[in-house]
């Protein structure tokens, strides 16, 4: 079992990917994982499994996505 903080610096560079692909500006990218990142050393602590670590920061990707897709169809 990793410590949380090498989970979630492991998951940054894949998350990164992901959020550039929805957004296609680096800049906004990195402002959304930062922010994934952020919640997630604020929320995780040791002994938490990896795998819960990565589901979790997926899942905030995915909301944060889905929120901007929403504001830009109104």
């Amino acid at each position: 079992m990793a410590q949380p903080v090498t989970a979630i610096l492991a998951r940054q560079e894949e998350l990164e990917r992901r959020a550039r692909q929805f957004t296609g500006d680096a800049n906004e990218s990195a402002l959304l994982v930062g922010r994934i990142v952020g919640r997630a050393f604020d929320e995780f602590h040791d002994g938490v499994p990896e795998e819960v670590v990565a589901r979790a920061m997926q899942r905030e990707l995915d909301r944060m996505i889905e929120q901007l897709r929403i504001s830009a169809r109104a």
